[in-house]
This record gives C-alpha cells, structure tokens and sequence, in this order.
C-alpha cells in the first residue's frame, strides 16, 4: 500500500552538450485535464546518482516490468467526487494498479489531496501534502507536514508526516525513451508516524521514511523519471510515450525517417554522421525495444513488418531520433 502512495505523490511533484537550468512553473509543469501519459517502471535496485549541478544519469537499461496509463480528468466525473470537493483535478491510474489520486494545482502550489482505490477504499488528507511550489528553481527547498486518518481491513490509521523538498540538482536525465536535456532533480525526503487502532482501541505505532527523486524538463506536465528510495527497496517510473524528449540533439545530425506512416520497413538516414552511435533501435509507447536496425552506409533500416499498428519510437545511441506511425 505505501509503495503505491509513494508513486502517487511523486507523480503529483539547448543543444546537445550545452546544457542549462530549467525553472519548474505552473504554466510550464502543472498537468491540465485532458492530458494522458504512459508510464513504464519496474523495483529493483537503482541508484539515484548524485547531486549538483551539471550532472549526467543514466537509467537507459532499465527492463520495464510495471506499466499504467494516466489520464488527468475532472474530480467530478469520477467515483469519489463527493469525497475531494477541494480537489479541481484528478488521475485516472489504469493498468497494473487502477485507482484515482486527488489534488489542488494553483500558480504557487500542487497539492495532494489523497486516492480512490477501485475496491472502494479511501484516503483523504485532511492536511493535504505540498508536492511542488511554482516557481522552483535550482537550490530551492521548502518543509511541509500532513495528515490523514483512514480505515482498511476495520485497521483506523493515523499518520503524520513531514516532507522536505530541495532541487538539488540539473542535468542531462537518459530513461529507456530517450534522453532529456536541461532537466530539474528534485528530491523529497519524507518521514511518517502511523498510529494503529481496532474498535478504538490503541495497537500500535510505526515509524519509517522514504525519498523520492523526480526529474522534470521545463515543459513536462509530470516528472520525466521517478525513483523511490524506502527500506524496503527501489522502484522506477519512467515517461514511456516518448512525449518531451529533447530533441534537438537529433536535428543537429540531421536524420531523415521514412516513409512515415510505414508498413513493412522504416529507414533512417544520417545526412551528418552522428558521433558515437553503435545502434538504432524502435520501441514501442511502454518503452520496450520491438525492433533493431541494421547498418548501410549512412542509412539504418528495420523489419517492422510483424509489428502492430500504431506509434513507434527511435532512439539512435542514447539520443532520440523521432517517431513514426506504423499501418
């Protein structure tokens, strides 16, 4: 149960080689209702890197094994509506786990305000979590405390908590997708009290803490990749649709693809050698590797006659080449 919250609250938080810091903002990095992300992840161990400015991470070789569709729609066409009337949007989580999670967005604030589970359980903050101020930039921080009190399996919870919030760090972020340009570390370091009662009766308390780091471009709705720190592991949660992929580093070697819409085969061709490339690969929207080109001079082609219809990504290196549709 933590591990989801954990990814609940997370979510709620140039050219190649020149890089810059991003500013997160409300026009810039709040979700609107309408958007619909695709998010792929697995648990594992993966170590977050380090912080400072002007850093370099790597999380290409993460095997997806977790994936759910996000869709921001209005609170009142969902289930719970009447139980977050404070709420002015929602997720609509669907795929491994389906459930709604609620929350404020103003121009100086996101807030959390808590989730629906589909088997009818509830979470309501009634001291919501601050999940992102608007602006934040390189070096900010603020503290936030919250609670909540809810019942499951006839268990009353009480948990109160504490989080604080740093940027800190930027730099270039390379996710399975694709590699991200001028992207925002944030880092949450979350602590919680949860006391346990039965027919009011007092059972127990617990104590524990958790980190999530989450990395945003200055135009991303979410966080572009996510990592969960608790002691009990790591997990991961990455952009799968390819959307916001920096991809100017691909225009600098002028790559042409075709023909786009493609049936049997795709090509991509490099009028500019690019530098360092080994490999041109096509992934599906879950961000798993469906298809490998092979080498011609300056052209790559792929067999994706077995593939199913729909939309593709390339990524040559760890640079994203495009996208193209398949028929």
């Amino acid at each position: 149960m933590k591990k989801i919250l954990f990814t609940i609250i997370a979510l709620w938080l140039s050219t190649a080689g020149l890089m810059a810091q991003p500013v997160i903002t409300y026009a810039g990095n709040a979700s609107q209702i309408g958007d619909s992300y695709e998010f792929s992840g697995a648990d594992g161990s993966f170590d977050p890197g380090s912080a400072g400015a002007n850093q370099s991470w790597d999380f290409s070789a993460i095997t997806a094994t977790i994936f759910n569709t996000v869709d921001v729609v209005s609170p009142g066409s969902t289930p719970f509506a009447s139980d977050f009337p404070e709420s002015n949007t929602a997720y609509h989580y669907t795929g491994d786990n389906e459930l709604y999670s609620y929350g404020e967005e103003n121009t100086t604030e996101r807030l959390h305000d808590g989730v629906g589970f589909v088997s009818g359980d509830l979470i309501h903050y009634t001291d919501p979590v601050k999940s992102m101020e608007y602006p934040f930039s390189y070096t900010d921080s603020y503290a936030d405390s919250y609670y909540t009190s809810y019942t499951m399996s006839n268990v009353e919870t009480h948990e109160h908590g504490n989080v604080t919030v740093t940027a800190d760090a930027w730099g270039s972020v390379s996710t399975p997708a694709g590699v991200y340009n001028n992207t925002l570390r944030v880092k949450s370091e979350y602590t919680y009290t949860d006391s346990m009662f039965i027919m009011g009766n007092f059972i127990s308390a617990t104590t524990g803490s958790y980190t999530d780091y989450d990395w945003y471009t200055a135009t991303s709705h979410t966080a572009v990749i996510s990592i969960s720190v608790t002691a009990d592991g790591t997990s991961v949660s990455y952009r799968s649709d390819g959307v916001g992929i920096d991809e100017q580093a691909s225009s600098l070697s002028r790559i042409h693809l075709y023909p786009n819409p493609a049936t049997d085969k795709i090509d991509v061709e490099f009028t500019k050698p690019l530098e360092n490339c080994t490999a041109v690969f096509v992934y599906n929207a879950k961000g798993k590797q469906v298809a490998q080109f092979t080498k011609t001079a300056n052209r790559y082609t792929a067999d994706i006659s077995s593939l199913s219809p729909g939309i593709y990504f390339v990524t040559a290196g760890n640079s994203y080449a495009g996208k193209f549709i398949k028929q």
